[in-house]
């Protein structure tokens, strides 16, 4: 009978420690994958700062730049002309609260094939999900406007399977995806899209480049590194108790 009790109570114990090695190697995993997205965060301030420094660039200016060059940060003036009829919007936009979408348009610069994609920024959703948001645009084609470049992982966090394939116009869609607007639109688009800083009666531009700080990340990863030390004490305090608990009178 004791040497059944002693099995069960060894196995038990293994358990447990299985338990909170498993728990231990989750937390510093956390932690580690933190501080790296600490560092990502910090290198991306960087570069924007960088890129800060070099002040507002004209078009031409920006076609100068090596090709290879992220343009991720830069901020550039330009002028052309939009198709008032095709435009996306972005869907799930949250600003201030509200619910609502991005607006973006494709922009087609003077002597340029390739048009830009711009953000032009959110539209409050009516209450109605079938409906649409109006877009109130100026008698004008032609805009003029100074952006933030973003290049690079411009799909962003989104739980369905595509960006969606609405038919005709506007396309309310799930995230952004070059290829499938140059598709649509049947014609080659720049590698970068464009943020737009100022309001200007169409939409609310809101972009930021980074939502979380590195200091954010950094604290977090402290957190689940100190969390998978409470795991280890605790299990070392609780098997410790139970030895005395179980040590023969």
């Amino acid at each position: 009978m004791q040497l059944i009790l002693w099995r069960k109570q060894k196995l038990s114990s293994i358990i447990a420690i299985c338990v909170v090695v498993i728990a231990v190697l989750i937390c510093l995993r956390l932690s580690v994958w933190q501080y790296q997205r600490g560092e990502q965060k910090q290198q991306q301030l960087s570069q924007l700062a960088v890129s800060k420094e070099q002040g507002v660039l004209s078009w031409q200016e920006l076609q100068n730049l090596p090709r290879e060059l992220n343009k991720t940060g830069l901020q550039v003036k330009v002028s052309g002309e939009v198709n008032k009829q095709q435009y996306w919007l972005l869907d799930n936009q949250i600003y201030q609260g509200q619910v609502g979408y991005d607006l973006l348009v494709a922009m087609t610069i003077a002597g340029e094939t390739a048009p830009l994609i711009v953000n032009f920024g959110w539209l409050k959703a009516p209450t109605n999900r079938n409906q649409l948001p109006t877009v109130v645009w100026p008698e004008s084609t032609r805009l003029t406007a100074t952006v933030q470049l973003k290049q690079g992982n411009l799909q962003g966090f989104t739980l369905a399977d595509d960006i969606g394939a609405e038919q005709g116009w506007p396309k309310r869609i799930q995230g952004i995806d070059l290829a499938i607007f140059s598709a649509q639109l049947a014609k080659p688009l720049q590698g970068f899209i464009g943020y737009r800083n100022e309001a200007d009666g169409i939409a609310t531009p809101h972009y930021q480049s980074v939502v979380m700080g590195p200091d954010k990340h950094y604290a977090y990863a402290v957190q689940w590194l100190l969390i998978g030390l409470a795991c280890v004490v605790i299990a070392y305090f609780a098997m410790r108790r139970r030895g005395y608990e179980n040590k023969p009178a």
